[in-house]
């Protein structure tokens, strides 16, 4: 048995979304990634699963305890646990408010609940939201990668572009969270591109030039008549099958970044995992040229949430 001296300043940080569960053993002072397990048992399953509060919080833990044996710490309750993303909305562990704007990039105002499981003290993150709008996970993740010194003056005046199933736009002024907006972007896309009458058996192939004309017709069709054109071109012969895709995504993503040039002084932080950060920069190259575009490197972003949850735990 490892001795539990061996795991002092380590925590355990869990990204619990809608259809992935990931768990991570930290080293606290470095911030090091020690072992890490994902599945899909993400939030959406479990809820379906289990509508009854009690019955799923016991498949949660049921899930969590499995996850913390597959890390090699199921014996060691003394490393705690950071729980941010959908485990803390009303289909999860526990439902917690959210936190209210503005909201300093430190997560100073976040709401969280601390509670023992199985003796193992676990921290609950909740999310952020608008008068109309809503967030859990992304919190965390922006305060991760803000918390450099070196980002600091990022956060001062800029948006951060943060692409995903549900995308988000989030406006930083003076050190704070003052707004966001959410795209559907990714979600619309896995709907169409699968189970639409825009979807084809041919395998996708990234088209750079397709994805630009699907950037430029949602500028000029709309994004209702646009999206119609993925299927229009191709049935003429004007957009090879193989391509639609591109086509599709130039669609959605330029309809999304569309919406940056509303305030044309400000930075661009464009945080994206591979490959979607080369099709946003390309979006953002051919529809708002003169836009300063900073890019978040992947294996940073990465990192973020890990980053996130550091901070977070670090509050009393």
């Amino acid at each position: 048995m490892v001795k539990a001296a061996h795991f002092m300043n380590h925590f355990i940080s869990c990204d619990w979304g809608t259809s992935r569960f990931r768990l991570r053993l930290i080293e606290l002072n470095q911030k090091r990634i020690v072992r890490e397990h994902t599945t899909n048992q993400g939030i959406q399953s479990l809820a379906a699963a289990h509508s009854v509060i009690d019955a799923r919080r016991a498949m949660m833990g049921n899930v969590l305890e499995s996850g913390l044996a597959a890390l090699g710490v199921a014996d060691q309750p003394a490393i705690p646990v950071v729980i941010s993303g959908m485990a803390s909305s009303t289909l999860g562990w526990q439902s917690l408010p959210y936190a209210l704007l503005p909201a300093p990039i430190d997560g100073s105002t976040l709401r969280y609940l601390d509670f023992l499981h199985l003796g193992r003290k676990v921290r609950l993150i909740s999310g952020l939201q608008t008068a109309s709008d809503v967030m859990r996970g992304e919190e965390t993740e922006l305060i991760g990668l803000f918390s450099p010194p070196a980002r600091r003056a990022l956060a001062e005046n800029s948006i951060v572009v943060l692409p995903g199933t549900h995308s988000k736009h989030v406006r930083l002024r003076a050190g704070k969270i003052i707004n966001f907006t959410t795209y559907l972007t990714g979600e619309l896309y896995a709907l169409l591109s699968q189970n639409s009458t825009l979807a084809t058996p041919d395998a996708a192939v990234f088209d750079p030039a397709a994805f630009i004309a699907g950037a430029r017709a949602s500028q000029n069709h709309g994004l209702s008549a646009a999206l119609f054109q993925t299927r229009a071109q191709t049935v003429l012969g004007q957009l090879a099958a193989k391509h639609s895709r591109a086509f599709l995504s130039g669609v959605l993503i330029g309809a999304e970044v569309a919406a940056l040039a509303e305030t044309p002084s400000e930075q661009i932080v464009l945080a994206a995992s591979d490959p979607i950060v080369d099709h946003y920069t390309l979006a953002l190259s051919e529809l708002l040229p003169a836009a300063i575009v900073i890019k978040i490197h992947p294996t940073e972003l990465a990192a973020a949430t890990v980053q996130g949850h550091a901070q977070i735990l670090s509050y009393p």
